[in-house]
C-alpha cells in the first residue's frame, strides 16, 4: 500500500515492480490521520503506476467527510456500532469512487476500485467503463448477502462483529452488486477478511470511531457465491468461474498462468462438487477468529 508520498515511495515502487514481481499497489482515501491519502499523493501514485505498469486499487470512501460525520454523531450521543454505518453513507462512497476514477483517467492509469457496496459508485464504474476508461471493480461476497441492520443488533458484541468498511447495505443496493457482476460492470469477488475478535472490536465500546474495522470471509467467499448466487440463478457456472478466479488473473496480468486450465499453466486446480454440504461455524472454521458473519 501507498500511504504517503515521497521521491523514496516513487523508487520503490520500481524496485517492487520490476526486482520483485509486485504488479499492484493499495491507495486508501479513508481513514484521516492515518493512512489516508489527498488528491495530489493519488495523482503521483497512480502516474507511478502507470509508468511501471502496475495496477492502482482504491479503498474509495471520503475519509473527510467520514471523519466530519463520526464527531457529529458522537456529539449526538450515538457511539455504538449504528455509529459506523450512519457515518459512511453510500454518498461518501459514491463521490470518492468519481474522484478516484477522475484523477486516475487524468493520467491515463487503469485503476481497480476494491469493495463497490453500493450503487452509487457501481454507476460511476459503469459511467466511466462506458466511456471507455480502464476501470474495474470488485464485490465482496458479505456485501451481497448481509443487511445493513446488523449494525443494530441489541447484541453489541454481534453487531461490532459486523463492522467493516464500506459497512453492510440495504438490499436495493445488495441488488445492484449482483447485478453489476450479472451484467461485468463488476469483474471480481473477494472477501476483504480482515478478522478481529471481541475484545479488540471491544476498543471502540464507548466510541465506535476507535473500533477495528473489519470481518472475516475467506474461508467462506466461494461457497457463498455458489450458495446465494448459482443455486438461485444470478450467476451462472461460467459467471462463477470467472469472478471468483479468471477476470483476477487477467485484471491483475498474471493470465494464463493463472485462471486457466491447460498444459503450461500453474496446476493449483480447485475440483468443485456442487452438490457438496457443509456446516458454517465460528466453531469449525480454520480463521483464528471468534465469530463468522454467514
Amino acid at each position: 500500500a501507498v500511504t504517503w508520498w515521497s521521491e523514496q515511495v516513487k523508487e520503490e515502487m520500481a524496485v517492487l515492480t520490476r526486482e520483485r514481481g509486485i504488479n499492484s499497489f493499495k491507495h486508501f482515501m479513508a481513514y484521516k490521520g492515518a493512512i489516508m491519502l489527498d488528491d495530489e499523493m493519488l495523482l503521483k501514485s497512480f502516474e507511478r503506476c502507470q509508468e511501471l505498469g502496475a495496477m492502482a486499487t482504491v479503498h474509495a470512501e471520503n475519509g473527510e467527510l467520514i471523519f466530519y460525520l463520526q464527531k457529529k454523531l458522537l456529539s449526538m450521543g450515538i457511539t455504538g456500532p449504528e455509529g459506523h454505518v450512519q457515518s459512511r453513507p453510500p454518498e461518501v462512497e459514491g463521490e470518492a469512487t468519481q474522484r478516484a476514477i477522475t484523477v486516475a483517467g487524468a493520467v491515463n492509469a487503469p485503476i481497480y476500485i476494491v469493495h463497490c457496496s453500493c450503487k452509487q459508485s457501481l454507476n460511476a464504474i459503469a459511467n466511466a467503463r462506458a466511456n471507455g476508461q480502464a476501470v474495474y471493480g470488485e464485490a465482496l461476497a458479505q456485501h451481497l448477502v448481509i443487511d445493513e441492520d446488523t449494525h443494530y443488533l441489541s447484541d453489541f458484541a454481534k453487531a461490532a462483529a459486523h463492522v467493516m468498511s464500506p459497512p453492510f447495505r440495504s438490499k436495493e443496493h445488495r441488488d445492484a452488486i449482483w447485478g453489476g457482476l450479472q451484467a461485468g460492470i463488476l469483474q471480481t469477488t473477494a472477501s476483504d477478511h480482515c478478522a478481529f475478535c471481541e475484545p479488540q472490536k471491544a476498543l471502540g465500546k464507548d466510541d465506535f470511531s476507535l473500533m477495528p474495522n473489519g470481518c472475516g470471509g475467506v474461508e467462506d467467499r466461494m461457497t457463498v457465491l455458489w450458495d446465494q448466487g448459482v443455486k438461485t440463478g444470478l450467476l451462472t457456472p461460467n459467471d462463477f468461474v470467472r469472478v471468483t478466479s479468471t477476470a483476477a488473473a487477467k485484471i491483475f496480468n498474471i493470465h494464463p498462468r493463472k485462471g486457466e486450465i491447460r498444459i503450461g499453466c500453474d496446476a493449483d486446480i480447485v475440483v468443485w462438487d456442487p452438490e457438496a454440504t457443509r456446516v458454517v461455524s465460528a466453531k469449525t472454521h480454520h480463521s483464528n477468529m471468534d465469530f463468522n458473519l454467514y
